[in-house]
């Protein structure tokens, strides 16, 4: 992430978090021979407590302290994968009810066939939930991946709308995309040193 090399040079405090599995593959993957036996109203259930550690022993304690805290993905990845996995989105926001609200929150846009090719560049074959093969039932992993991926594309454009995410094409310069970055992030760290000052650690953020 580019912003968590620039940040330190502007004398803000911060922490950089990585999202635990979850968020992004489900566990039961790995750990089971019939990788979609697992229902997805489950998968959420059992997700959301390894959210739910994540932010109480990794992102609350910094906001306390008066830091900035970065994280690679958040609970929107969830509301994106599960609600295109068939569960309904009013009991995903309920499940994630507990998740701060971030300041700022950037969803960097791939279109589809981009995507897969990076993933293909890096890889052999794509992983049996990666290409959302227990929601579509295809038999062909990219395929598969297409369908799934449109799902997940619409529901964040969606959220994008509703939750005020920004998003960014990710198939620009990568200068190009920085410069964006920092100007985002600087807007909302104008008053950060105000706040930090009046002991508001993070108590600007709101619940979601």
């Amino acid at each position: 992430m580019a912003a968590d090399a620039w940040l330190p040079g502007t004398l803000c405090r911060m922490e950089f978090i990585a999202a635990s599995a979850p968020l992004d593959e489900p566990r039961q993957e790995k750990e089971s021979a019939h990788p979609d036996y697992v229902q997805p109203v489950a998968c959420s259930r059992f997700c959301r407590s390894f959210d739910i550690s994540d932010i109480a022993a990794q992102i609350l304690p910094p906001l306390k302290a008066g830091m900035i805290v970065l994280a690679d993905r958040y609970v929107y990845t969830a509301f994106a994968r599960d609600v295109a996995r068939g569960v309904h989105p009013e009991w995903v926001r309920q499940v994630y009810s507990f998740a701060l609200r971030p300041d700022l929150t950037l969803y960097f846009r791939v279109p589809i066939e981009i995507s897969l090719e990076r993933l293909l560049a890096s890889r052999a074959k794509l992983k049996y939930h990666e290409a959302g093969m227990d929601a579509t039932h295809a038999v062909d992993p990219m395929e598969s991946f297409k369908d799934f991926q449109s799902r997940v594309l619409a529901i964040y454009d969606q959220l994008s709308a509703e939750f005020g995410l920004k998003p960014i094409l990710a198939t620009g310069e990568i200068p190009a995309q920085q410069r964006l970055v920092r100007k985002m992030v600087r807007e909302v760290l104008l008053d950060y040193d105000h706040q930090r000052a009046q002991g508001n650690h993070g108590l600007a953020f709101q619940a979601r």
